[in-house]
């Protein structure tokens, strides 16, 4: 559903074969910013939507049975078992980031508003790998040359969004050097020294929480890349 490779493992158990996904939906769930490893409702979810299928989930992977259906049709069942429960899952996550808007938003807004800057919201971007990520601002600017850049959010669980964007920047960056990097921390997030190394390295300017005149200072003084 968004894109990404299947690749399907086969191997005889017992008296027919087995099918795996290799922990790709899992894998590409968390790029997505789903963990559906652990026990919670994402992976009661999951279980709900490939039980359905006659699939289990099986730790971080994805197992079907042939059966009597042939080989070749447990492929195509597996696939839309793995589309399905991407979708589902995918559905719950913008729910659920609909309803998790903080005043942080209205900050960020205030701030671009007051730099003049042109910004959509709620837009997507694409990396080298064909992935599209949802970010909250796509901003333009001008300071000493026309600035582009995506702006997100931290909202919670730090180091799990860190590990997350840290992948998304550096793959949006392979597609499109020029565009900058920006992310502000939510004032109530309580955010770490983990976190902060694992994502300052991917990102043109990080924001701590509570600190937008940070923001402000970027809008006024950054350099275009390559400049």
């Amino acid at each position: 559903a968004t894109g990404d490779p299947v690749e399907i493992a086969a191997w005889e158990e017992g008296s027919g074969l087995v099918l795996s996904d290799r922990g790709g939906l899992l894998r590409s769930l968390l790029v997505s910013g789903i963990d559906a490893l652990e026990a919670g409702p994402s992976r009661v979810r999951l279980e709900q939507t490939i039980s359905h299928h006659g699939a289990i989930l099986d730790g971080a992977t994805v197992l079907s049975p042939v059966g009597t259906l042939g080989a070749g049709a447990a492929v195509q069942a597996l696939i839309q078992t793995l589309m399905n429960a991407q979708v589902s899952a995918g559905a719950t996550m913008r729910s659920r980031e609909f309803a998790m808007e903080t005043e942080t938003y209205s900050v960020v807004r205030s701030v671009l508003d007051g730099a003049d800057a042109r910004y959509r919201e709620n837009m997507h971007v694409s990396g080298a790998t064909l992935r599209r990520y949802s970010v909250d601002f796509q901003v333009a600017f001008e300071t000493r040359g026309l600035i582009r850049a995506v702006l997100v959010v931290a909202r919670d669980r730090a180091l799990e969004f860190a590990e997350r964007w840290n992948f998304r920047f550096r793959d949006i960056h392979a597609a499109r050097p020029r565009l900058q990097r920006i992310v502000v921390v939510d004032a109530e997030t309580p955010w770490t020294q983990a976190a902060q190394k694992t994502l300052e390295t991917e990102c043109e300017v990080l924001v701590p929480p509570g600190e937008t005149t940070l923001l402000s200072t970027y809008l006024r003084e950054a350099v275009p890349i390559g400049t």
